[in-house]
């Protein structure tokens, strides 16, 4: 029996309308009262993934900003992990206006979201009213501790994008589409896979005792590593394709994650 679960947000545990089913709530909630730990690990910053945990009424680590850092169930922050400078600076000297203007990038520091100028607008997060970002000239960006930059357009410009980053960072930092229309960047140092085992390591645990659910390019360390991986329905065929051996799972819409968790422990709980 696995002894730690492990989810990533979007498109995993979250549902069509970006909440928490009650199912899903009822089930990590039975899971949390039988000792069996669950953990979140997302690529949002830790106060979105934050208000979500509370939404579910519990309190567990948060694994955010795609493994760049950790918080206890206190909120105490026990890990961090941000671009080095060399890469940072590297990354914001691109022209990605030169690839596409419809591009658009995002910045992560220190737990806020930044863009770089008003016009240039794009909020991925339209549905998180709860998380706002802020505005800052590039060059202001450069002095801050950055965790990860990120750029929303159309796939087949960040495909051309994510080339050239990877060209002239030698390969030096993580690229990973979260969504295919997010395109994001941090510390060649950092996954959910290597975050999960930090935080199993602390608590007494190894990959081999966890269940690990996602659906973007991001989760692929993880399920990759995990005990048992599971993909959903609804993920990109990109990662079905790299790990053909995960099983498929029921998708976010149709609470995936928390039906194949009754399964695995044994829950019986009214499904409507």
């Amino acid at each position: 029996m696995y002894k730690v679960v492990v989810s990533d947000l979007d498109g995993t545990l979250l549902n069509s309308d970006q909440e928490v089913s009650e199912l899903s709530k009822k089930v990590i909630r039975e899971l949390h009262n039988r000792g069996i730990k669950f953990y979140i690990a997302t690529g949002r910053a830790y106060p979105d993934a934050k208000r979500i945990m509370e939404s579910i009424g519990i309190k567990i680590p948060l694994i955010s900003a795609n493994g760049g850092v950790i918080n206890d169930v206190d909120g105490n922050e026990i890990y961090r992990d941000d671009l080095d400078e060399e890469s940072k600076n590297i990354v914001l000297d691109i022209d990605y206006m030169a690839v596409s203007d419809l591009i658009h990038i995002n910045v992560y520091s220190d737990n806020r979201w930044f863009l770089t100028t008003e016009e240039r607008k794009v909020n991925p997060f339209k549905e998180e009213p709860h998380f706002t970002s802020e505005i800052r000239p590039i060059e202001e960006l450069r002095k801050k501790n950055i965790t990860k930059i990120y750029y929303i357009g159309p796939r087949k410009e960040l495909l051309k994008l994510e080339k050239i980053i990877l060209e002239k960072t030698e390969g030096k930092v993580n690229v990973a589409f979260t969504h295919p229309e997010c395109l994001e960047i941090f510390d060649m140092n950092v996954n959910k896979a290597i975050a999960v085992k930090k935080l199993c390591d602390m608590e007494g645990f190894t990959l081999d005792d966890v269940i690990a659910f996602g659906d973007g390019f991001n989760d692929y360390e993880m399920l990759k590593e995990a005990k048992k991986g599971c993909i959903m329905k609804n993920a990109h065929y990109t990662l079905k394709e790299a790990l053909p051996d995960l099983e498929i799972v029921t998708s976010n819409s149709r609470n995936g994650v928390a039906k194949k968790l009754m399964e695995v422990y044994g829950i019986e709980i009214d499904e409507e």
